[in-house]
């Protein structure tokens, strides 16, 4: 099956954001990458924000998605969230390109993402606290695992296994290990 003309847009896109970052990144870099012409690309999007929100909005919708799965669970807080945090780690690695811009250059630059950013992060926040009954524990462990995505996973390029072993450790410090 092949993929639609949409699919291949937001793929290249991913792939040409990912190499030249947002700024540097034209409309006709993307639709020379998927082999359409440039007009095409305006009946799916309006612009390269447009296109860049799209991928953002699917990767918080991943993130949303996994805190949706996780609230039901009930058990171990300190275990649960440390699944939830390495489930976390994992999109954001998969999307470490995307994330790079995001955090780096979109947040500075729109409000938009801005406000995406703040709505993720205190939807997290709210997972923690939920599970930890901990309004303080839970903001230490959002400034904390934003630490380490922005330092060691965007900027050092640790490798996963590193930066998910490093974050639960700090929920093991930060929640305790319950019996």
């Amino acid at each position: 099956m092949s993929q639609s003309t949409r699919e291949k847009l937001i793929n290249s896109a991913i792939k040409v954001f990912s190499n030249k970052g947002y700024f540097n990144t034209k409309i006709s870099d993307i639709v020379k990458d998927a082999g359409l012409a440039q007009g095409t690309f305006y009946i799916y999007f309006k612009s390269k924000k447009d296109i860049f929100a799209e991928i953002v909005n699917f990767v918080v919708y991943e993130i949303e998605d996994t805190i949706r799965k996780f609230e039901e669970k009930e058990g171990n807080s300190t275990q649960i969230i440390k699944e939830f945090a390495r489930e976390i780690l994992e999109i954001l690695y998969k999307f470490k390109d995307i994330a790079y811009i995001f955090f780096f250059q979109a947040i500075c630059m729109e409000e938009e993402f801005r406000k995406i950013n703040i709505e993720t992060s205190q939807k997290i926040k709210e997972f923690y606290q939920k599970k930890i009954k901990d309004e303080l524990k839970a903001e230490i462990l959002i400034g904390y695992g934003k630490r380490v995505v922005e330092f060691d996973l965007l900027i050092e390029k640790r490798d996963k296994d590193y930066v998910i072993n490093k974050f639960l450790s700090a929920v093991d410090l930060i929640v305790g290990e319950e019996k």
